[in-house]
Formats: C-alpha cells, structure tokens, sequence
C-alpha cells in the first residue's frame, strides 16, 4: 500500500501582502499572494477558500498547517496565528510554525543576512549558513549598525534593498512566493513541526487612552 504524502496549507500574512499555498513534500498544488498594505485580516479566509476550489481539494483532506510567526506587521503576524490555530482546532491536526527570518532563507544556498524592514526606521535580522540554519540570534538593528556584519555580504528580505544602501550587501530576491517557502521550511521539519509561537521582537505600538 502507498502511503500518503502529507498534505499542507502554508499561511503568510506578516509582511504586506496575503500568501497562501497548498503543498506536499514533491509538488506546489496550489498558491494565491497578493501584495496588499492593509486589509488581510479580511482578505485571508477568501483567499484559502479560492485556493482549495482552484486546487481541487478540500480541507478535509489536509494533514497540517504551517504558518509564518513573524517577526513582520504585528496584526499581520496575529492575523495568520488566528487563521492557522482556527484551521487546526477545526480539522484537528497539527500547525506548525516558521520564522519569517527561515523562510526568507530557505533555498538561498549561500551565508546570507535575512534583513526585514521593521517599518520603523530600523531593521529584524538574522544570519543564515548554506544550508539555511542560524548562525546569529534574532536582533533589531540600526541602519549604521550594518556595517558591522563582516559574515556575510548576501541580503535577502524586504528589507534587503534599503539595507544595500548603506551597507555593501548583495541582493537575493527570492524565486518562489512567502507561503511556499514557508511551507517548504515546516515539511522539512516532519513529523516533528515547531510550536506555532509569534516571534515579535518588539512591543506592538499601542497607545492606551489616558483616564
């Protein structure tokens, strides 16, 4: 008898755009992204939904759930946490969780710094080997600051540009969408997927109205 490959659905909301795909170990059934600043908390359920018709397939028929845990947009991340522990409660099996920092760089083959714009005048980044495993923890660095990663001279993120501009870092730009990549980093963990636990790195700017 054949087994089964694992069927997943791979969520990414953290950055500016809504990225769905539906995958398996050998093949990219599926993937819908779309670049948006605002309004994926309303865009994200509509989007699996076109996603599953277009593939063909049904949720039920999912083994899991990957889902990119930032860090990124605070609502963005909060928004596919949301989705993906909904999903997984709903179908009971089992969500798994991706930095936005692993998923930048997966496949890139080469020592890279992944640097994503905070949004704030300052940047997330991590360091990376050839073969995709950390070489740094997860820090908050300035634009000056830069200057100081004699590891690596390779960027990739959407922070990776901006970096390149005040720093000598060569830019990768990704060949395949964010929840594709995310969802190659979580089938690359089975059958023992990480917690799906938010990577934020910061405080969530909010301010409380005074009484």
């Amino acid at each position: 008898m054949t087994k089964e490959l694992p069927l997943i659905l791979a969520i990414d909301t953290t950055g500016a755009f809504v990225s769905v795909a539906l995958m398996t170990p050998d093949e990219v059934i599926g993937v819908l992204h779309e670049d948006m600043e605002r309004g994926q908390g309303e865009r994200l359920i509509p989007a699996v939904d076109e996603l599953m018709r277009a593939s063909g397939r049904s949720m039920q028929e999912l083994t899991g759930v990957a889902v990119a845990v930032g860090p990124g947009s605070f609502t963005g991340v909060r928004i596919a946490l949301a989705a993906a522990r909904g999903f997984g409660l709903a179908l009971n099996i089992p969500v798994g969780g991706v930095t936005s920092f692993e998923a930048a760089a997966w496949g890139i083959g080469q020592p890279v710094q992944v640097i994503l714009d905070t949004k704030r005048g300052d940047f997330y980044v991590q360091g990376f080997d050839a073969t995709g495993m950390p070489t740094s923890a997860p820090q908050i660095r300035t634009p000056e600051s830069l200057q100081s990663l004699k590891d690596c001279r390779a960027a990739v993120g959407d922070g990776a540009v901006a970096a390149a501009k005040v720093a000598c870092f060569e830019v990768i730009i990704p060949s395949e969408p964010a929840a594709v990549r995310v969802g190659r980093v979580a089938l690359s963990r089975l059958p023992h997927p990480l917690p799906p636990e938010p990577l934020y790195l910061r405080e969530a700017d909010v301010t409380l109205p005074r009484r």
